[in-house]
């Protein structure tokens, strides 16, 4: 879709000129290009904030490209508003305010994206805050609602509690459930979790999670993981009978033994899934359950986004840094317009 790798359009010129985020040995800088038009089932939108995820800091060491076909540029969500319609583009008018899943472009004042990865905007959710919405969003609802076939009331383990996958689960699923448990690496992490409604909350680092549920007799039907590595025998070992695990990453280790006999045994699934990799057909799918199941929750107040700092995009690096640092409790942002 582009001509350069990371891009941002500079309209102030009065010229299609882009504007966009280059890297080289880990370092993002300031570099310009120019930008296409959408495509025919495209709409591109004028970016005002984009979500900074894990996947961010991978690409741009060259660890996680994008999917054939996909904007080469960082960033895989965003909000703001749709400035142009592809011709065959029937969902969204120019001037709607919108959020979006993106393979890549976040990163940049405008992007053009299929428009079914495409989402109107809450009413009560800011420009700003809308930047958080649909990476964890369609992750939590896939993982959880789809894969792991949650139902009401059940006993929930998310690891990464502080996270903004994790704060994002526990906001959602408390509205379902008052038996969410999640891991976090301090004291402050914790109770932030158990401020936004979690049951309670392990610190990883002073407690053993396997040791915490085993003392307590708590059995759990749904783990969501994004460790991996050591922690999946202790999943096995805490997960009830017909118990689920899933993985949306592993940030420890991707390689790990398994207890084959846990599994038989207890009747369990272990499953993991990424959305960067879907068609937007699949993306499309999701979307569309979030927008019936998850909208009306945010609508009526009953989920709000945790936003742990938003930076300009002449501060990037720094955004790069706080995540890199594992220090942040929800979710970074970059605010397109912040000058």
């Amino acid at each position: 879709m582009y001509t350069s790798l990371f891009g941002i359009l500079y309209t102030n010129r009065g010229l299609n000129i882009l504007k966009f985020i280059n890297y080289e040995e880990g370092k993002l800088f300031i570099d310009e290009s120019s930008i296409l038009d959408p495509a025919e089932n495209q709409v591109q939108i004028e970016i005002y904030s984009s979500g900074v995820n894990r996947a961010d800091l991978l690409q741009k060491r060259g660890h996680y490209p994008p999917p054939k076909g996909e904007s080469e540029i960082l960033g895989l969500e965003c909000s703001g508003i749709i400035s142009k319609i592809g011709n065959s583009s029937k969902r969204f008018k120019i001037g709607d305010k919108v959020c979006a899943i993106l393979g890549g472009g976040g990163y940049a004042e405008f992007v053009n994206v299929d428009e079914r990865q495409v989402m109107p905007l809450p009413s009560n959710i800011s420009l700003l805050e809308g930047g958080a919405l649909s990476e964890t969003i369609l992750t939590v609802y896939e993982n959880i609602f789809n894969v792991s076939k949650f139902k009401k009331g059940e006993t929930i383990l998310i690891h990464g509690g502080s996270s903004g996958i994790g704060t994002t689960a526990i906001s959602i699923l408390k509205n379902y459930t008052d038996k969410i448990y999640v891991t976090a690496g301090s004291d402050e992490k914790c109770q932030a979790c158990i401020n936004l409604g979690a049951t309670d909350s392990i610190n990883y680092k002073e407690k053993d999670f396997l040791e915490y549920f085993e003392e307590k007799k708590i059995k759990v039907d749904i783990i969501l993981d994004m460790v991996g590595g050591s922690y999946l025998k202790k999943n096995l070992k805490i997960l009830n009978l017909h118990g689920r695990l899933t993985y949306i990453a592993a940030l420890e280790s991707i390689k790990s033994e398994i207890n084959l006999l846990h599994v038989m045994t207890k009747q369990l699934k272990i499953s993991g899934s990424t959305l960067r990799s879907r068609s937007p057909e699949g993306k499309g799918l999701i979307v569309n359950q979030v927008i019936e199941n998850i909208w009306p929750l945010i609508n009526n107040n009953k989920y709000k986004p945790t936003i742990f700092q938003s930076f300009k995009m002449k501060d990037v690096n720094l955004a790069h840094e706080v995540m890199e640092s594992s220090s942040h409790i929800g979710k970074i942002l970059i605010d397109m317009k912040g000058e």
